[in-house]
């Protein structure tokens, strides 16, 4: 069997519309029936009843399945539960019918893979842990065999997956496990923690879904360009991107004015940005400097508790370091190794004897941060239905953020087109 790759992957999108592949054009009608490809929701089963009414939502727009957590572990071969996981998924795609994966769970309930970099950290032996869910997109090596990421099982190696090299070590492959990185299906990820959490995104989705099936929500064709000073100039960026939506769009834009430019927009500020919110816009895309808690200057967690848009959300991109926090990012942050040892991480001034053991694919309690990316999906009923973020200091580039803009705008257009909303019926 020969790898076949799809173009582009949204890593939430799958959450917010599951419509066909990304970055694929629309096929004429008559074919759609016979390439429609099936969605896997998975979560714990106690998550099921929570997600009663989004399956059958979902079920009217694509073949859909839930499997639970605990059914895959017990019945797939692996060396631990991502690896069990991957090759259900795997058996799934080898049936020509699996095109996407909603994982219902944060990193306390449904495990997280962890790639590896060779990051200079002297107190770890220069190694550093990034959770990456391109692990069960990435399904297959081009000749069609599964990809387990991990072709150099030497040592401690054994535990590292998807290692890079290239920051410390100069002599080494950069693609130092052999990954293929071609996405094979589209992932996302609802990083909720209990039943309750699960059933608030899922009327959330069905909400948005349904609107978007509708097309009788003007603030759908509303977008939001953001750009805050502090960082790269992404001004004329935005510009462009914005510029690529027809006219039957509204744009706002919230530019910083510098002495070489004065923006000419409202500043991006965070009244600005709650009263977007509120007012109500279908996408929100953001520039800027980024933590976990927030986007500098203009956007946080705080603010969730004044926005008031449930029957306007939208989906949101943002290039902001760390805005999309989820999981802890070992040996700089606290966290528990596969063997459930506690680590304080380098950040507090942990030094380690020998190469820093992995971390356990699940983190609860205190090692299970959030952020807020996290937040705008879970906290409330009001927030946003998709979040497209980093989960550390590496940033999204804009290329990146140009093509994830693109795939919203035409899954969007697709789903109102009357040939899906008349299928849907």
């Amino acid at each position: 069997m020969k790898k076949t790759h799809s173009p582009a992957l949204l890593a939430l999108f799958v959450a917010a519309l599951a419509a066909h592949l990304g970055g694929q054009p629309v096929p004429p009608p008559d074919s759609r029936a016979a390439e429609a490809k099936a969605l896997l929701v998975i979560a714990p089963n106690a998550f099921q009843p929570a997600l009663r009414e989004f399956l059958a939502h979902k079920q009217k727009l694509l073949p859909t399945e839930f499997r639970s957590m605990e059914s895959i572990l017990a019945q797939n071969p692996g060396v631990d539960d991502p690896e069990k996981l991957k090759r259900f998924l795997y058996n799934e795609f080898l049936s020509h019918r699996l095109g996407y994966a909603l994982l219902v769970g944060d990193v306390d309930v449904l495990p997280v893979r962890y790639m590896v970099l060779d990051r200079v950290t002297p107190a770890a032996f220069d190694f550093a842990f990034y959770p990456s869910d391109l692990y069960y997109s990435d399904l297959a090596k081009a000749d069609g065999s599964f990809d387990d990421w991990n072709a150099q099982k030497n040592s401690f190696h054994a535990g590292y997956f998807g290692e890079v090299r290239g920051e410390k070590n100069k002599q080494d492959p950069i693609n130092f496990d052999q990954v293929d990185y071609l996405p094979d299906i589209a992932v996302g990820r609802w990083p909720v923690s209990t039943p309750e959490e699960a059933r608030l995104v899922a009327t959330k989705t069905i909400s948005y879904e349904e609107q978007v099936l509708a097309d009788a929500s003007p603030h759908l064709r509303r977008a939001a360009f953001v750009a805050v000073g502090g960082w790269v100039d992404s001004r004329s960026f935005m510009d462009r991107l914005s510029a690529e939506l027809t006219n039957a769009w509204r744009i706002e834009k919230r530019c910083y004015s510098d002495s070489g430019q004065a923006a000419g927009t409202l500043p991006p500020d965070h009244n600005q940005l709650r009263a977007l919110l509120n007012d109500g816009v279908g996408l929100i895309v953001h520039a800027g400097q980024g933590q976990s808690d927030g986007w500098d200057a203009c956007f946080s967690v705080a603010d969730l508790d004044r926005i008031t848009n449930a029957t306007r959300l939208p989906v949101v991109i943002s290039a902001g370091c760390s805005t999309a926090y989820f999981a802890p990012l070992p040996p700089y942050g606290a966290y528990v190794d596969v063997a459930g040892k506690e680590h304080a991480g380098t950040d507090n001034k942990e030094v380690f004897s020998a190469p820093s053991p992995p971390p356990s694919p699940y983190q609860r309690g205190r090692f299970n941060p959030t952020g807020l990316g996290e937040q705008v999906l879970k906290h409330g009923p009001n927030g946003a239905v998709a979040y497209i973020g980093c989960n550390t200091w590496i940033r999204l580039k804009m290329a990146e953020i140009h093509g994830f803009a693109r795939e919203v705008l035409q899954q969007s257009i697709f789903l109102q087109s009357h040939e899906f909303r008349r299928q849907a019926v």
